[in-house]
């Protein structure tokens, strides 16, 4: 999309927060006011391949994010208002095609270079404490389904959304970078039970903002549980409409013809195991299938540890180690087999990565990753790469009446998967 278009769309979009915002009624003393609320995030991400792959060799690559969110709650009792809007340009290099030729991603803001409208929608809730919305508007789908929460520490693009539902689609789910239109229904009850459901284009960024009969849409349904004692627990299901041409077309005679049925699931158990010392230990465990007809990877697994508060003067401070393994399934095999680049039966990815909040606006991650098997490719032998993240954010928020403006603070900038 062009630069110019989604300039127009994101200064649309705050007109419509300044104007609806305007009308919220002043807020009591002590109690979360409806508003608005602008940020900024910068991530740049250094890494270099020290040995195996395709070749040794360094990248940086960097992710510039502009947000704005807002809420209205005067619409009528029991109702409220809300949208978001988010812009971000993506530069530098990627490390994963040139130096590691790995599949899964182990550097998650690593995209095509340019202008990226990310996000652009509008929320309805309703119900006590707006326990029930509805959403609707370019949407990233991983914002909802599939987030991560223990793993949310990692680079690596499966610690975000497992490669199982990443790779779908005839241009990839609509995910980060790339999203399309969508609309999402969600609720949530008093002891932790919460259901969502969404409908989303089946083929994002593929000839601008529209679905298409032929290329479908994505539908996804997830139900969670959290509590005292969990942190989150998931179970989700997801189907294409369209039909796909199967992997191992050239080999299977009567596969020929492209045909319908590519969906899958996915669970998600993540939980606090409890304290060594004073240093809090939380775990999470990932299971995902896909259908192998049409997509290379049929079953992913993937688990984090991560360890925080363990200094008392610095206790947003993390340590974490997370595994990501990639299943190929037999038919894309076959199909290699058949083109004379026999594959492995999986990639795994490693990641040991440390996070520190040098500032209240800077973080920065030092990590080492190991993948095993780069692409599945039998040929490339085991890569091990270094890198250092760091993560700069800004924002402020403002209560706003039809009478004044108020300052509100600091906000972290809205910024989705990663």
């Amino acid at each position: 999309m062009r630069t110019r278009t989604i300039r127009r769309l994101l200064a649309s979009a705050l007109l419509a927060a300044f104007s609806a915002a305007a009308a919220a009624e002043d807020c009591e003393a002590g109690i979360d006011c409806p508003g608005l609320s602008l940020g900024g995030s910068y991530t740049g991400d250094w890494r270099r391949n020290t040995a195996g792959g395709l070749q040794s060799g360094a990248a940086y690559s960097h992710l510039f994010t502009l947000g704005a969110d807002w809420r209205v709650d005067s619409l009528f009792e029991e109702a409220q208002l809300s949208g978001s809007a988010s812009v971000m340009y993506i530069g530098g290099d990627g490390i994963s095609a040139r130096y590691v030729g790995d599949l899964q991603g182990i550097n998650n803001i690593e995209a095509d270079t340019g202008w990226y409208l990310y996000e652009v929608w509008t929320e309805f809730g309703f119900g006590a404490d707006a326990h029930t919305t509805l959403r609707a508007g370019v949407l990233d789908l991983n914002a909802e389904f599939d987030v991560p929460q223990t793993s949310g520490l990692f680079a690596a693009s499966p610690f975000g959304v497992g490669t199982d539902l990443s790779q779908t689609g005839a241009a990839g789910p609509s995910i980060w970078p790339v999203t399309g239109l969508g609309i999402r229904a969600a609720g949530a009850r008093d002891n932790g039970l919460a259901w969502r459901f969404g409908v989303y284009d089946g083929a994002p960024g593929n000839g601008g903002l529209h679905v298409s009969s032929d290329e479908g849409v994505i539908a996804i349904g997830e139900l969670e549980y959290h509590s005292q004692r969990v942190n989150k627990m998931v179970l989700g299901a997801w189907g294409y409409s369209a039909a796909f041409e199967r992997l191992d077309a050239a080999v299977v005679p009567d596969a020929a013809s492209p045909s319908r049925g590519n969906r899958g699931w996915y669970a998600l158990a993540d939980l606090p195991l409890g304290r060594v010392g004073d240093a809090r230990l939380d775990g999470a465990l990932r299971l995902g299938t896909a259908s192998g007809q049409f997509n290379p990877v049929e079953r992913y697994v993937g688990a984090a540890f991560t360890a925080s508060d363990f200094w008392s003067n610095r206790p947003q401070d993390q340590l974490g180690l997370g595994v990501a393994w990639a299943n190929l399934g037999k038919p894309y095999r076959d199909a290699q087999a058949f083109a004379g680049t026999p594959a492995a039966a999986a990639e795994i990815c490693w990641e040991l990565t440390y996070a520190t909040h040098a500032t209240p606006w800077l973080v920065l991650k030092p990590a080492l990753q190991l993948v095993q098997h780069p692409g599945a490719d039998a040929a490339l032998a085991d890569a091990w790469v270094v890198g250092l993240r760091f993560e700069v954010s800004q924002g402020e928020s403002w209560r706003l009446s039809a009478r004044r403006v108020v300052p509100d603070g600091d906000s972290v900038a809205r910024n989705g998967q990663p």
